[in-house]
């Protein structure tokens, strides 16, 4: 998996939800917003900035390796994203993601490494896709599902004559469970929802219509 190919599939679900989404060179900029030194930690290439609706991304490609090394990579795509977001508004920020298209390395459990990955959510939330080779799509919509580009919504069956209300006579079944007899819950419920006085008289009538069909 190249990262064109990860950019490319990136895009092509944010214009299926008909968001707008391009590329955003600010993103992996050399320098902060308004500067012109080059401080960026990235190797030039490494890294695509994306605009996908309102979500800022940084993408890009990561080894699984041991939790050290990933560690040290992780930190060179945080340097880059707290320079991406001095190009980003306010109200944007919040929601800069970075995603990552991860490649075997070595021996060992690789998820478990990607869970490390994305359980630092230093500077931002991090997400992983570890491209299945014999089923590519199938992991892409896996990933994809745990993104903000999921469409949960496509594959649930559509329910038109459910009911709505679970809740009637509930309040009458609790009395009554409690050990009303249940024409005494019935009136109690009718008091409570037909009754503007203060609380304590409200107590008191309702002990006197227990005591009445005692």
């Amino acid at each position: 998996m190249t990262l064109a190919e990860f950019r490319d599939r990136l895009l092509a679900s944010a214009r299926r939800l008909n968001w707008p989404a391009r590329e955003e060179p600010n993103y992996v900029a050399r320098s902060f917003r308004d500067r012109d030194d080059d401080v960026s930690p990235l190797a030039k290439g490494a890294a695509v900035g994306l605009q996908l609706g309102s979500y800022p991304v940084l993408a890009g490609l990561i080894r699984l390796e041991d939790p050290n090394t990933l560690a040290a990579a992780l930190k060179t795509f945080h340097g880059q994203m707290v320079i991406a977001r001095s190009f980003m508004k306010p109200e944007e920020i919040i929601n800069a993601h970075i995603l990552l298209c991860a490649s075997e390395s070595g021996d060992g459990d690789w998820f478990a490494v990607k869970d490390i990955a994305e359980r630092d959510e230093t500077v931002c939330r991090k997400l992983v896709w570890m491209p299945d080779q014999d089923d590519l799509d199938a992991s892409w919509g896996l990933f994809q599902d745990r993104t903000f580009l999921a469409k949960p919504w496509e594959r649930e069956t559509v329910v038109t004559n459910a009911p709505l209300d679970h809740n009637q006579g509930l309040v009458q079944r609790v009395l009554v469970e409690c050990g009303l007899k249940s024409d005494i819950a019935k009136a109690w419920e009718g008091l409570a929802r037909a009754h503007a006085d203060d609380p304590d008289t409200l107590v008191a009538k309702l002990v006197d219509l227990m005591e009445s069909k005692a």
